[in-house]
């Protein structure tokens, strides 16, 4: 799987981010009926999902997980991956950031 790959499991879509020793790193596809929106969603347009093999109403959850199978139906362009990994980027750095304040007791620090 190549990055910016579209991979269709059982019972979702994801795009590819890239490999590290063998093992692929996808973000899932969401639709956008989806109440719940987080902020490391990426909306895309209705021509960046008809380029890419998607329906017209999803948004990219920058939340990469290691995947295994699939099948890929379509390819995400360059100007949309630059989005995701900037998102997923910054979706790590608050990450590690709101892990900082943690007492590792389940508290937080106040």
């Amino acid at each position: 799987m190549l990055t910016g790959s579209v991979i269709r499991f059982r019972r979702h879509d994801a795009v590819c981010l890239g490999e590290i020793h063998g093992v692929s790193y996808v973000c899932r596809v969401i639709a956008t009926t989806e109440a719940t929106w987080h902020r490391a969603d990426v909306p895309l347009s209705m021509v960046e999902c008809a380029d890419a093999g998607l329906r017209p109403d999803v948004r990219i959850r920058c939340w990469p997980k290691a995947a295994t199978g699939g099948v890929v139906v379509g390819r995400v362009s360059g100007l949309a991956m630059a989005r995701v990994i900037a998102a997923v980027k910054r979706e790590a750095g608050l990450r590690a950031f709101e892990d900082g304040w943690s007492l590792g007791n389940g508290r937080t620090e106040r």
